[in-house]
């Protein structure tokens, strides 16, 4: 498929089509959801959409280090490459990749600037300076500016306007992405007003020409048109999304149990080690998929010795954490667990380069995965990637949709690149778990 007909299938289009022609240059429009919706892939979706077409996009992120952000525009970019079966997709992505420009605002303070240009965390002053910075030096002129988990709580009247005068000035679309703690309507609303804007726009709404809110609704993401312009009456959108990709949900895409035709085209990612990750990288040989193990030199529990990567201290280094923070996370002591920090660091490498996560273990009552295979698990929580778990104990695969584990009957491999990681106490139940999601995913064994 050529990238103007992945254009076409965007969730742009039938934005664009509702909101009467899109946002439009000189405009700032906002999406806003409560935490871990999806607000940041919906806004990589928009920044590809432009990126597709030729477009330049400035994007700022104050959620997210640079590196997560680029990691957010490949998992998206796999995805549309292997829905649609884009056509020259390294051509694609290297002209894309031109065309963009990400900078991560992280942490950043702004107590040393006026109050009219504060937004919290989130200064207004500084995204200037990024602007003037990209455009006198490094002669980009965007057409987009995506700015991500932008304070509208902290803001103020004027910092808000300033956004709709720097739009003007640069004549580019501008899309903000905010968080809220309400939950919108049942029903999109009909007729725009204040009234209708979570807070914390309803103070905003006169400033901003489209506003969009993200209703989780099972297992998609609706959107809700919650203001177009000057226009009083509301169009429903009809829209449901991903809530992982913000790829507009198809009914003409293959149902789960269809099998793949090309596994040849598929990547394991995992660490090699006996039990579980053995098992994934066999199974990987059999079916004729690509592998890559990431390992430290004497590990301890290494078994699988087909696609290894070795990894040295700098590269471990890069997939380093605390483990206090780990600890914390998964609720448990890690400290008792032999070479626990290197194997944290190669867990950080597997899920980082999968755009999906498979594990073997077991679900503790807190809604962790028991041992240090719970940090990949965190891991693919944290970064919003598809997670799927195979409870030994209680013989079922479950799903975390965003707000909890549900029971998933069958689960298949949909990502060109998954991990597939688990316990070294792998049971006669769980090796068949991973040899039947194998089979749903690829049919029989090629040997």
């Amino acid at each position: 498929m050529y990238r103007k007909e992945v254009n076409e299938r965007s969730p742009m289009r039938v934005l664009e089509k509702s909101i009467h022609g899109g946002l439009g240059r000189g405009n700032v429009g906002v999406i806003i959801a409560r935490p871990g919706v999806g607000k940041s892939a919906l806004l990589v979706q928009i920044a590809l959409d432009d990126l597709l077409r030729g477009r330049k996009v400035l994007h700022i992120s104050h959620e997210h280090a640079v590196d997560r952000v680029r990691a957010f525009y490949d998992e998206i970019f796999h995805d549309l490459v292997s829905s649609y079966e884009l056509d020259q997709p390294q051509v694609v992505r290297v002209e894309a990749e031109r065309n963009r420009l990400l900078y991560s605002h992280l942490g950043g303070s702004s107590d040393d600037v006026p109050l009219s240009h504060r937004g919290g965390a989130s200064s207004v002053t500084k995204i200037e300076e990024t602007l003037t910075f990209a455009r006198e030096v490094a002669h980009f002129h965007p057409d987009a500016i995506i700015i991500d988990g932008f304070d509208f709580e902290g803001a103020t009247p004027e910092a808000v306007d300033r956004f709709g005068v720097i739009a003007k000035e640069l004549n580019c679309e501008m899309w903000l992405s905010a968080k809220t703690e309400e939950r919108s309507h049942d029903a999109p609303p009909s007729v725009a007003s204040p009234g209708s804007a979570p807070t914390p726009l309803k103070q905003y709404f006169a400033q901003l020409s489209v506003i969009v809110y993200l209703q989780p609704e099972g297992s998609s993401v609706r959107l809700q048109l919650l203001k177009d312009h000057d226009n009083s009456d509301l169009t429903d959108l009809h829209l449901s999304l991903d809530p992982t990709t913000m790829r507009v949900t198809d009914d003409d895409l293959p149902p789960a149990s269809e099998t793949r035709k090309d596994p040849g085209s598929y990547h394991l990612f995992s660490g090699g080690a006996k039990g579980a990750e053995a098992t994934f990288g066999e199974c990987a040989e059999r079916w004729g998929l690509q592998e890559t193990h990431y390992s430290f030199a004497e590990h301890p529990f290494r078994e699988r010795e087909r696609g290894i990567e070795e990894l040295d201290d700098e590269q471990l280094k890069r997939g380093d954490f605390s483990i206090v923070y780990a600890s914390h996370r998964l609720g448990r002591p890690l400290t008792r667990i032999p070479n626990i920090k290197r194997i944290l660091q190669t867990v950080w490498h597997q899920v980082t380069a999968a755009s999906e996560v498979f594990v073997i273990g077991a679900l503790e009552e807190d809604g962790t995965v028991r041992g240090g295979t719970g940090w990949g698990a965190e891991l693919a929580r944290l970064w919003h990637k598809p997670l799927y778990v195979f409870d030994q104990e209680k013989k079922t695969w479950f799903f975390w949709d965003s707000t909890r584990w549900r029971e998933e009957e069958a689960p298949v491999i949909r990502r060109v690149d998954f991990a597939g990681i688990g316990t070294l106490r792998l049971t006669p139940d769980g090796q068949s778990a991973i040899e039947s999601l194998y089979e749903r995913s690829f049919g029989p064994a090629k040997s």
